[in-house]
């Protein structure tokens, strides 16, 4: 009986122990989760559950990836979209993908998928969970084979008592803490991404990529934020010259934050009146941002180092261990890739063990 040690039982965990446990009666699964089994799946595509993003093209998909982009080509060419749709079918999950691309469970329910991961994985009687959190090598001495999913601290501790070195941790998909505050709950589109003001700064999409993108950018630095499109603005106020310019203002933007950037004066100033320096001047919003806002932090950029795995996500430095999901130096943009990246990295890393003790 082949013993293998699963630390951690999020999304790419529990993915892996499926796919081990529906290909060998011959092996025990024991997974290490200190907290709620699959809970981080939970708040995913706002409840929905955006369970990956329907580009076929591996390269392609790979430039979604701010931190792994070049090791994922070959990651997507083996168990790319298709493949990750068609397995969670099987285990009962229908999908489908919105205008954007962005794939959901048909249930729009991420506690749906949970379940049924859940059930799959319950299911089978060599499987062990155990409540506990695992920080050091020598508590896993009876397994055959470790494979490290979690993203927590201990996770991290672990890849370094087995002398793996971690890319500096960082955050990304998060939203920002700035100094100036705009009306709380107010958006703004910006080229098809939503920004949202909080009582502590910004979020939404806009600001998960650029946070992403920055993961590493010093604190504290400045953000000019487009408000409108320049053009579109002056031909409406062309066409309405007559008309007052906040109103005519609050076309183009949500009307407590045309308030905000206008005083009583040029608020009601008739459009033919408005002066070019004065659009100029109210174009963007200069931020200044003091640091990332972690509560609402959803992945990390920083990990293992990737020069330390195989393309099966097997160690160079030890031949029974493996890294799967955000515990490794890859993340992606908000918009179903770090989950569609921790499918993939299970279901090799699996198989590749599965190959091993046959």
């Amino acid at each position: 009986m082949t013993k293998i040690a699963i630390v951690g039982g999020g999304a790419s965990g529990c993915l892996c122990a499926i796919e081990l446990l529906q290909n060998s009666t011959n092996i025990e699964v024991t997974i290490f989760e200190k907290n709620k089994i699959l809970a981080t799946i939970l708040p995913t595509g706002g409840g929905r559950c955006n369970l990956s993003n329907f580009i076929e093209d591996s390269i392609e998909l790979s430039k979604n990836y701010p931190r792994g982009e070049k090791f994922l080509y070959s990651v997507f060419k083996r168990f790319n979209v298709s493949q990750t749709i068609e397995y969670f079918k099987k285990l009962g999950i229908k999908t489908y993908k919105d205008t954007s691309g962005k794939v959901y469970p048909v249930s729009n329910s991420s506690k749906e998928v949970r379940e049924k991961l859940l059930a799959e994985l319950i299911k089978h009687k060599n499987l062990k969970c155990i409540k506990k959190e695992i920080t050091s090598a020598h508590e896993l001495a009876e397994f055959d084979y470790i494979v490290i999913a979690g993203g927590s601290k201990g996770a991290y501790e672990l890849a370094l008592d087995f002398e793996h070195t971690i890319t500096p941790l960082a955050s990304a998909l998060c939203g920002y803490i700035t100094k100036e505050k705009y009306p709380s709950g107010v958006a703004i589109d910006i080229k098809g991404e939503p920004l949202l003001f909080t009582h502590k700064g910004i979020s939404g999409p806009y600001v998960f990529k650029l946070s992403s993108l920055w993961a590493y950018k010093e604190y504290p630095f400045e953000l000019n934020v487009p408000l409108f499109d320049i053009c579109a603005l002056k031909e409406e106020m062309q066409k309405n010259s007559k008309k007052e310019f906040g109103t005519i203002l609050g076309n183009f933007l949500p009307k407590s934050l045309v308030k905000e950037i206008l005083d009583e004066k040029n608020y009601h100033t008739k459009c033919a009146e408005i002066s070019n320096k004065l659009i100029n001047e109210i174009k963007e919003l200069n931020l200044t941002v003091l640091e990332p806002d972690k509560v609402g932090e959803t992945v990390k950029a920083g990990g293992v180092n990737l020069k330390e795995i195989d393309n099966h996500f097997n160690s160079k430095i030890c031949n029974r261990l493996y890294f799967i999901g955000e515990i490794l130096d890859v993340d992606g943009l908000c918009g179903g890739f770090n989950l569609q990246f921790a499918w993939s990295s299970a279901i090799l890393a699996a198989r590749d063990i599965l190959k091993k003790i046959s």
